[in-house]
């Protein structure tokens, strides 16, 4: 895998998203909530995209408040494997907004954290599919909306105890390793259109998935979820392609 560099350091201002649209799948998880906001923070349009209505209501109301651009909500499980379920989801966007400009892979399915035999296979297909399948699957659906687009990005998310290959990581482990493998390929692919493929790396931050991965680690010594949803939005916004970016 690569080894990952720092997160980029561009100056970002106001507006400077304007008009621009974003897919951000797990929107309501705490990556996908900082992530929302820093990006609604600049002018961009976000459409939330997560498996409770109720929360992505709830996040719609916070954007709103604070005066950034109307989101969208589009609820969505990415537990589906029919790739008619992708279609329609470009196909909805499409037709509100016209245009894609990136698209962030928040969700996250976490799993059991344990031995390999001890694994539940229908745990373990649905880690694969939230995490990996339906990256995919939405990539390849959005793709001719993104590669209109003069500046587009698609953004996954890796883990920094996962890519490690250490035991006991299991599905989720797997899950992250063979994320980055496809968004390496996928990157190289795409070296010559205006897409470019990045994979984000939080490292320790103040994030409920690293709660149940790493119980009873101090709080401070971690980085606040805001940071984190500003260094994704700097990675999102990046002119390089190809690369693995961690906090």
């Amino acid at each position: 895998m690569n080894t990952p560099l720092p997160i980029p350091t561009q100056t970002l201002s106001p507006q400077q998203l304007n008009q621009r649209v974003y897919l951000l799948t797990g929107a309501t998880g705490g990556l996908g909530r900082s992530t929302a906001l820093s990006l609604a923070k600049l002018g961009a349009t976000v459409i939330l995209s997560g498996r409770h209505e109720d929360k992505l209501n709830h996040l719609y109301d916070e954007i709103e408040k604070r005066g950034y651009p109307t989101p969208a909500i589009i609820p969505f499980d990415l537990e589906q494997t029919e790739e008619e379920k992708y279609t329609q989801l470009i196909n909805s966007i499409y037709n509100e907004f016209k245009r894609l400009d990136g698209i962030i892979h928040a969700a996250c399915q976490l799993g059991v954290i344990g031995p390999l035999a001890s694994q539940d296979s229908s745990f373990w297909l649905k880690v694969q599919q939230v995490n990996l399948n339906a990256c995919f699957l939405i990539n390849k659906a959005c793709s001719p909306l993104l590669s209109r687009s003069e500046h587009a990005s698609i953004t996954m998310v890796s883990d920094s105890s996962a890519r490690q290959e250490k035991a006991y990581w299991g599905a989720y482990g797997v899950s992250k390793s063979a994320l980055e493998s496809y968004s390496s390929i996928l990157a190289d692919e795409q070296e010559d259109s205006s897409i470019n493929c990045n994979i984000f790396i939080p490292g320790p931050s103040l994030l409920p998935i690293r709660k149940k991965t790493h119980p009873g680690e101090e709080s401070a010594k971690l980085a606040p979820a805001e940071l984190v949803g500003d260094a994704m939005t700097q990675v999102i916004l990046s002119s390089e392609n190809g690369q693995v970016y961690q906090v």
